[in-house]
């Protein structure tokens, strides 16, 4: 009996030997790779951290925007904001306003649709050129809807052909009553905050 119970002290001192060779070879294996993932993982929690910022920023600066500080955005500026009021309608939007943008700077879809929009942030009226530009978008991008939206007015030859070819017009004032809607109260339109604009 004593001969058994010395040898299964052997075995288990041998057994955990055994364990913390393995162990210290595993950790030793994995000491060399220890400053690159820490690396990485100082890099994930950078770029996540970053994109938080940047959509706390892009939120304080869509839910504060007004139709006077539309007036102050650059082309880029006024497609970032819609991309930011379409995103909040529930649409899956992307930015494809470039060189190549293939006549829209917007690409948007739901489960029932897809949508072009043309953005112009214009001081005068937006011309026939941005309708012709958004109804080429339509058949390139397969969409079934094509929207202008400016910050300013249309001429009546770009009305006269989006009435005929089923484009939607969103105007200044067009733009003003979507966003006096969803402010929620009965301040100055140009004071409104935008949030939320209804699906037409």
């Amino acid at each position: 009996m004593h001969d058994i119970h010395g040898a299964l002290g052997v075995l288990q001192q041998r057994m955990a030997q055994w364990a913390f060779r393995t162990v210290s070879a595993g950790w030793n294996a994995f000491l060399p790779f220890l400053p690159s993932l820490a690396a990485t993982a100082a890099l994930l929690v950078l770029i996540a951290g970053a994109g938080i910022v940047t959509r706390m920023r892009r939120d304080r600066v869509f839910h504060g925007a007004t139709l006077y500080s539309m007036d102050t955005m650059d082309g880029t500026d006024f497609e970032v904001f819609l991309a930011e009021l379409f995103l909040h309608l529930g649409y899956r939007v992307q930015r494809v306003g470039m060189s190549h943008d293939f006549g829209a700077d917007l690409v948007m879809s739901s489960r029932r649709q897809r949508v072009v929009v043309q953005a112009k942030r214009y001081a005068g009226n937006v011309g026939i050129g941005a309708v012709q530009e958004v109804l080429g978008a339509l058949q390139y991008y397969r969409a079934t809807r094509a929207m202008v939206v400016a910050s300013s007015g249309f001429t009546d030859s770009a009305r006269e052909l989006a009435a005929r070819s089923g484009v939607e017009l969103w105007d200044r004032q067009r733009l003003a009553a979507a966003m006096a809607r969803t402010a929620g109260g009965s301040r100055a339109i140009g004071r409104k905050r935008v949030y939320n604009v209804d699906e037409e």
